[in-house]
């Protein structure tokens, strides 16, 4: 069933003709799961608990012929897409369970696979998919992960929840054996909140490609992973004790953004060295302590200079209009305020896009008036034309 326009169809999703399908050109997801208290609005609305039949998306195709959706953001505690990916590959799958399970994932073959844990533990027989991507968010000591017989997991990234106290203990990641041979790990955690101790990352020994981001600490242990091939460093506040390049042998690739201006500076000058040759290598985006304590909490942190500052304006005056608002018409005459200048900016990428509506959720959550983050997300849909 291929897509050329705006189509609705009638799925047997939850039982009989239990929900309308409505898809449009462009849009490659969907997202299942409960009507309220979700972390994204739905397309299709289910219990936690509901039984799914993941096989009524199997006559949907794009034009190209390739399955539809490739994008799934599931919050639910159906397994049976494990099933379903044995027989159909998934591209992406993301994964918000809300009880315990233990899961055998043998054979599944989904590309991306990306779980958040909250609530409950999590044991998991990791799919081998071969240039595949797991990726755990939330509470990690919630996973405990096994291989199967032959089977491999070349690529992690975690994206551990942290505390709010940037001089709390450290956070490390727990001993994972399943992923020691990993060829590709990523960790990420927000700045100026709980650091993430890079020393725990030595249970990593044979990683080739490594991306770090956030409040990092203890990164000098790094220069004992002897087999860098890349090193790619986000948002970064503080690189205290990174190790010279040449730590690395092997390393040709490296990317540093968003980072400490003093680091920054020296990597630059590592990267000029002409007795070393990198590919696609660069240092760009330095920043002043101040900087992240003041600017990276919104989400222009990564939208070119001359985009990040107008909007960044127009969202603190969204922000002093808010908090004197006597009632909902005041927030939305300042978040659709917001959106008209974003609006008027050219060349809006749909990250950037992505972006906007998350600063209309930050700016709506809390008001003089209450969460009127789902009327803001409507107003969003009706003032963007972008």
């Amino acid at each position: 069933m291929e897509l050329s326009r705006d189509d609705a169809s009638v799925i047997s999703l939850t039982g009989p003709d239990s929900h309308r399908l409505v898809r449009s050109p462009g849009v490659g997801s969907v997202v299942i799961g409960p009507a309220a208290g979700g972390s994204q609005r739905p397309d299709l609305v289910v219990a936690a608990d509901d039984a799914i039949d993941w096989t009524v998306f199997d006559p949907f195709k794009v034009p190209a012929g390739y399955p539809w959706p490739r994008i799934i953001v599931y919050e639910g505690d159906d397994t049976g897409f494990f099933d379903w990916a044995r027989r159909r590959p998934i591209e992406t799958f993301e994964w918000r369970p809300g009880v315990a399970h233990v899961v055998d994932a043998t054979g599944a073959y989904v590309s991306r696979l990306g779980i958040t844990l909250r609530n409950a533990p999590l044991h998991l027989t990791v799919p081998s998919v071969p240039h595949g991507v797991l990726t755990v968010n939330g509470d990690l000591s919630l996973l405990t992960a096994v291989l199967a017989d032959g089977g491999a997991c070349p690529a992690v990234e975690f994206n551990p929840d942290t505390l709010p106290a940037a001089d709390a203990v450290p956070l490390r990641l727990p001993e994972l054996p399943a992923f020691a041979a990993a060829q590709r790990v990523g960790v990420t955690v927000r700045p100026l909140r709980q650091a993430f101790d890079c020393a725990s990352l030595l249970q990593f020994p044979d990683t080739r490609h490594l991306s770090l981001g956030g409040q990092l600490v203890n990164v000098a242990a790094l220069a004992q992973l002897r087999h860098l091939r890349s090193l790619r460093l986000r948002f970064c506040p503080d690189l205290t004790g990174l190790p010279a390049l040449d730590s690395w042998p092997e390393l040709t690739h490296l990317i540093a953004f968003n980072v400490e201006e003093t680091a920054g500076k020296r990597l630059r000058g590592e990267l000029r060295r002409p007795d070393r040759q990198w590919e696609h290598s660069g240092v760009s985006q330095l920043r002043k302590p101040e900087w992240f304590a003041t600017e990276y909490g919104l989400p222009f942190s990564g939208w070119p200079a001359g985009k990040a500052k107008k909007a960044t304006t127009a969202f603190r005056t969204a922000q002093r209009a808010i908090a004197t608002a006597t009632g909902p018409d005041g927030v939305e005459a300042a978040i659709r305020a917001f959106v008209a200048v974003v609006n008027a900016m050219r060349g809006i990428e749909t990250t950037e896009r992505e972006d906007a509506g998350d600063a209309v959720s930050q700016l709506a959550a809390d008001t003089p008036v209450g969460d009127l983050t789902e009327d803001a997300q409507e107003w969003f849909d009706d003032a963007r034309d972008f």
